[in-house]
């Protein structure tokens, strides 16, 4: 069941939020806060389970089997601690490094189990049986037991843990929160959410709905068309097919993490930020702060300060980071292009920051990168309602003279354009199905062989209810009407890319009024009517 489904909108979640109120209104009668949370947590991770069990029933045991494993371990690693019921004391006495060795005993099983299963399935082979979501719940654990090894989980109940791995919102896809961003949300007493807060979350969700119905579906009518018939497509054919499967990308994904943010938010429970408008990044360092921004941040934690981070030395940090981009690719696939799409990354990484220790510095100018800002007080990623409140100054605007501020946002424009073109380029690595189909769809666009744009390729931009006004305008007639949409939607998706707002960052503000709740619900009525057509989240694959 997919939040794109009739059965998921029109059914399981009205029943799912219309369940929770109720258990809302039951879990008042409790006076001892520790039932009514309880409740809800019991009530949330049954629908969870219906929810998971609605792909494939067959799926179920799979994730039920990897989390009582995992919440095995995790007593494990209290072990003594547990049983005694002295927890804080136990790590100070004599017997503290035998529980040590315990917990890193515990720990080393936790990594192999988890990364076991996802090679076994997704890359050595399990005949075809892939469980959704398996990457996303399995990073899931691995983050628990990690932050149970540090310290930093005390006596998780095991239904608290059960509903932080499998919360349907952010199962299948994402994002990859962490232990501290949620379990807190399900040990405090519920709150009833604002009317404000409940009508921003369901226009996140519409928004979300629509960009992946609307805009995401239709690029991916394109992005097929090429990568199916390389042979037919000119440059100008591989040019579009290659920006409309980068545009495809971005609103397929950010439109499944918009949504579910916003479902997250009519039950009450925040979601972190996943995506931050990433090709208005300047830089590919700051592109990853922008783009799958939980992932990052799971990398970034749990393997490249692991590794050392940036504390042996340049040499031991570039070979972090390109690691970290290497074991990314693996993540997203076992095919060779998705090294190579991983090694196009860590190299311009490293090389970026090169450039960056090398570039002369202006006094009075912080040397971070857009992007660094978006965090919270205290460096943690904040949810999605957060934005230049939290410190977030894009580039470009801190300058303010004159001819200064003129050559330094002509400067940010020129990398904005050249970090897109290479993420671009790679994005190609990330969808062909091989590396020689990969470099085929390159040479394409290279020989710079222009034509007329091939006419199947257009009318995949052809939707029926904008081609029903050219013909009422008689435009059909034209010889070039068929190109018209194909132009228009182009220029409108590159608009909202690079000049809009993203999702979270405009419903954070919009104003519960007449104006906004008619487009919201023309929005909705034109994604449910466009249903027949959808398709599944890419990144449900990965």
């Amino acid at each position: 069941m997919l939040f794109n489904s009739y059965g998921f909108v029109f059914l399981f979640f009205p029943l799912a939020l219309a369940g929770y109120s109720l258990c809302r209104r039951i879990g008042t009668n409790f006076r001892d806060g520790i039932y009514e949370s309880g409740l809800r947590k019991l009530y949330l991770l049954g629908a969870s389970f219906i929810f998971y069990g609605c792909f494939h029933p067959e799926y179920l045991p799979v994730l039920i089997g990897s989390m009582a494993v995992n919440y095995g371990l995790y007593r494990q690693m209290e072990g003594d601690e547990s049983r005694a019921g002295d927890s804080m004391r136990r790590q100070t006495t004599q017997s503290g490094p035998i529980s040590g060795r315990n917990k890193k005993a515990a720990l080393w099983a936790g990594l192999a189990v988890n990364l076991g299963a996802l090679a076994c399935f997704k890359y050595v082979g399990a005949g075809g049986f892939v469980p959704l979501g398996i990457s996303f719940y399995t990073f899931t654990q691995i983050a628990f037991l990690m932050e149970a090894y540090r310290g930093s989980l005390k006596q998780v109940s095991a239904l608290s843990y059960g509903l932080y791995v499998s919360f349907f919102p952010k199962m299948i896809q994402g994002p990859i929160a962490s232990p501290g961003e949620m379990l807190p949300q399900f040990q405090r007493r519920w709150k009833k959410p604002e009317w404000e807060q409940i009508y921003r979350s369901l226009y996140l969700f519409v928004l979300g709905l629509f960009k992946k119905v609307l805009i995401a579906d239709t690029l991916g009518k394109a992005a097929d068309f090429g990568y199916a018939n390389p042979g037919a497509l000119n440059s100008g054919d591989g040019l579009i097919v290659m920006l409309a499967y980068t545009l495809q990308l971005y609103f397929d994904f950010s439109g499944y993490c918009d949504m579910a943010m916003g479902i997250a938010g009519m039950f009450g429970l925040s979601l972190p930020l996943n995506f931050h408008s990433p090709y208005k990044a300047s830089n590919i360092l700051e592109f990853w702060k922008r783009w799958h921004m939980t992932l990052t941040g799971f990398f970034t934690k749990y393997l490249y300060i692991p590794l050392g981070g940036s504390r042996k030395g340049k040499v031991r940090t570039y070979l972090n980071c390109l690691i970290v981009f290497l074991v990314s690719g693996i993540w997203h696939g076992a095919g060779w292009q998705f090294l190579v799409w991983g090694l196009m990354h860590g190299a311009l990484d490293v090389l970026t920051r090169i450039w960056m220790e090398f570039k002369p510095r202006k006094r009075g100018r912080d040397r971070t990168y857009p992007g660094d800002g978006y965090v919270g007080d205290k460096g943690k990623a904040k949810g999605w309602e957060t934005g230049k409140s939290a410190g977030y100054v894009p580039a470009g605007e801190q300058s303010k003279d004159g001819k200064a501020g003129f050559a330094e946002k002509a400067w940010h424009v020129a990398c904005v354009l050249l970090t897109f073109l290479y993420v671009n380029i790679a994005w190609i690595f990330f969808r062909a199905p091989s590396v020689k189909e990969a470099v085929g769809m390159i040479k394409t666009i290279l020989r710079c062989s222009f034509g007329k744009i091939n006419w199947e390729l257009a009318g995949c931009f052809n939707l029926d209810e904008f081609w029903y006004v050219i013909k009422v305008l008689g435009l059909d007639r034209w010889q070039y009407a068929h190109y018209i949409l194909m132009a228009l939607m182009l220029a409108v998706i590159l608009g909202i890319v690079f000049l809009g707002k993203s999702a979270a960052e405009y419903v954070r503000t919009v104003k519960p009024n007449a104006v906004n709740t008619v487009v919201m619900a023309l929005l909705f009525v034109w994604s449910i009517l466009s249903f027949s057509g959808v398709s599944s989240f890419l990144y449900v694959n990965f």
